[in-house]
């Protein structure tokens, strides 16, 4: 779940938040990462979540 903290809107998922903003300034809220709080982190819409599995999967195999 994807909440917008100044207006407190609910999104399910990316989708429907990129739908309601569009898509380039989704993309511009996503990036400054201050507006929007990702709830249930499965998968973190921003490169964080790569890096941290990516590095820990180096280590794993060293």
């Amino acid at each position: 779940m994807i909440i917008h903290i100044p207006t407190g809107k609910q999104f399910a998922n990316r989708k429907e938040a990129k739908i309601y903003f569009g898509t380039a300034y989704y993309y511009k809220l996503e990036r400054e990462k201050r507006d929007l709080l990702f709830t249930t982190n499965v998968q973190s819409a921003t490169n964080e979540y790569y890096q941290t599995t990516f590095n820990k999967q180096d280590k794993q195999k060293k």
